[in-house]
């Protein structure tokens, strides 16, 4: 089965882990685990990554979620999008998942804000991460604590397994498009993402996984996001997300999934100005 480079390095990496134990640090053991030791070697090496309220990066995410297998989060940013300094990547991190890299998201100066919503799958207590990486290299993250547990097991839907509908995408956008402004975008894929880990209730055998790996997002010329995910990623994949339209053109989505399969969808863009961003 095929993953994205950096989903199977670190799943490589990490298969050794096991249930190794926190940090001996007893105000620190939620968050500097050595688990997270060894996953951010593999993503970062020995680059320091700067903490803190208030920060470059924002994680909003329940402590207590109602469904492990579509706990919603936000991440947020302080800073603007422009050539001299740009968020250039953002990765969400589900620490004690099976695949722990949720998804890497590679942003631009025409994404206009680097903040991001979607929904993941948490397989049992732990820190959720987001890191945020800057065009100059900096790092900055934003950590919290999720107790949830299962959801990279829960059954899916019978919607998500119907193949008639694999695929199919809807691309949504506010109301009023304002040119050279940011606005917000939003992707909705139907696809099972398929863990490895679900049984089908009806014919009681395992479901092989089979999930999306690539998306990405254009408008006109310029690409405005591209992401690698995985099985950490609920079931029909939503993300929302910004760009900033130069004029009226075309927003396209293109996706791609461990099978190989590719989907793609468009849609007309008609910009103009206004004076205020809806949010």
């Amino acid at each position: 089965m095929r993953r994205a480079g950096v989903m199977l390095a670190l799943a490589l990496g990490l298969s050794m882990l096991g249930g190794l134990p926190l940090s001996s640090r007893a105000e620190d053991s939620e968050f500097q685990t050595a688990r997270w030791i060894d996953l951010k070697k593999h993503l970062f090496g020995d680059r320091p990554i700067q903490e803190g309220p208030g920060g470059v990066v924002q994680l909003e995410v329940p402590l207590r979620p109602d469904n492990a297998a579509t706990v919603p989060i936000a991440v947020t940013s302080g800073v603007s999008q422009s050539p001299d300094r740009y968020v250039k990547n953002l990765f969400i991190v589900v620490e004690n998942n099976p695949e722990p890299l949720a998804g890497a998201f590679h942003l631009t100066p025409d994404s206009g804000l680097a903040e991001l919503g979607t929904n993941i799958r948490v397989q049992t207590h732990g820190p959720v991460r987001a890191i945020a990486e800057m065009n100059n290299g900096e790092l900055f993250m934003s950590s919290k604590f999720v107790k949830a547990s299962g959801g990279c097991a829960i059954p899916p839907t019978v919607t998500a397994t119907a193949p008639a509908h694999l695929g199919q995408m809807l691309i949504r956008t506010q109301g009023a498009t304002i040119l050279n402004q940011p606005n917000w975008v939003q992707l909705i894929i139907t696809h099972p993402n398929h863990t490895g880990m679900q049984y089908d209730l009806f014919k009681g055998f395992l479901i092989l996984a089979h999930f999306i790996e690539k998306i990405t997002v254009s408008y006109g010329d310029n690409t405005i996001l591209t992401a690698e995910t995985g099985i950490s990623i609920s079931e029909d994949p939503n993300f929302r997300f910004y760009f900033i339209p130069r004029g009226a053109s075309v927003l396209r989505a293109e996706v791609k999934d461990s099978k190989g399969l590719t989907f793609t969808t468009s849609v007309e863009v008609a910009a103009k100005l206004a004076t205020e961003v809806p949010r």
